[in-house]
């Protein structure tokens, strides 16, 4: 498995008209959520405030933070049920991605056991997200482990139709014996993710800064969940090397000389 190869056979794949309604998707997703984020920390701050919370424990003051751009005027649950419908529907939106880059068709990808492999696929992100966190954040190394060894875990919900621990341990056992190669595609799916917040921290204007990286962010997605397929299908369908025979050892052979050199007993000799 090659990253570069990996890389160009994802992105070739962005103007297929399989894949063009995904990234029509994911742009409005990626922009609904930049509002979304924005609407829930606004929707947070004020709940914090209301509920007695001491400014001052806070790490930027609330006068510097308001007003927070781009954030609706909703209340904290109506932010948190929003922000959370957002997150299912990209998890869907990546489920298909997936599915599609492994070679099925739009159609059978979008309908598919789509309500299985949504949740759990998002309880598998959940899973990986943490271990990988508090990894990096324990001694860095487990974490970069994590990232490693449970890269294809969201690849066998959505491909295989696995469940949440199968597609873990499935993860796992993939990896083995390619962990190095693997740790290519981890660092060029962490580069992509950069993408985003670099071009938006170039823009004059928050505002203008957020929707930008919004925008960025909806090919980015598209791409990354490309690379994961394509890389899966790469170890998939590998061949596997046959096992060479074992070769016999001069114990073997001096084995096989005592037992022929024995003296013959009573059992051997045929009956009159």
């Amino acid at each position: 498995m090659d990253t570069t190869t990996v890389l160009r056979e994802a992105g070739s794949r962005l103007r297929d008209r399989q894949v063009l309604p995904l990234l029509v998707g994911f742009l409005l997703v990626s922009l609904a959520t930049a509002v979304a984020r924005q609407t829930l920390l606004d929707a947070s701050l004020t709940q914090f405030l209301a509920a007695g919370g001491d400014p001052a424990t806070l790490p930027v003051p609330p006068e510097e933070l308001r007003p927070i751009p781009l954030a609706l005027p909703v209340g904290y649950s109506v932010a948190v049920l929003g922000a959370f419908a957002l997150a299912l529907v990209s998890e869907y939106l990546t489920v298909v991605t997936l599915r599609v880059y492994a070679g099925e068709s739009l159609g059978d990808a979008a309908r598919r056991r789509v309500i299985g492999a949504t949740s759990s696929g998002f309880l598998v992100g959940i899973m990986v997200r943490g271990l990988v966190v508090a990894g990096l954040v324990a001694f860095v190394i487990p974490g970069i482990f994590f990232a490693i060894v449970f890269l294809f875990a969201h690849a066998r919900v959505a491909i295989e139709d696995e469940n949440v621990f199968a597609a873990l341990r499935g993860s796992y056992r993939l990896t083995e014996g390619h962990r190095l190669s693997v740790l290519g595609v981890v660092a060029l799916l962490l580069s992509l993710y950069l993408v985003p917040q670099v071009v938006g921290s170039f823009l004059p204007t928050q505002e203008t800064g957020l929707l930008v990286a919004a925008v960025v962010r909806a090919p980015v997605l598209l791409l990354s969940s490309g690379v994961v397929a394509r890389a899966y299908v790469a170890l998939r369908d590998a061949p596997v090397a046959p096992e060479e025979p074992a070769e016999e050892t001069d114990e073997d052979d001096e084995d096989e000389e005592d037992y022929w050199n024995q003296p013959l007993g009573a059992d051997d000799l045929p009956e009159p």
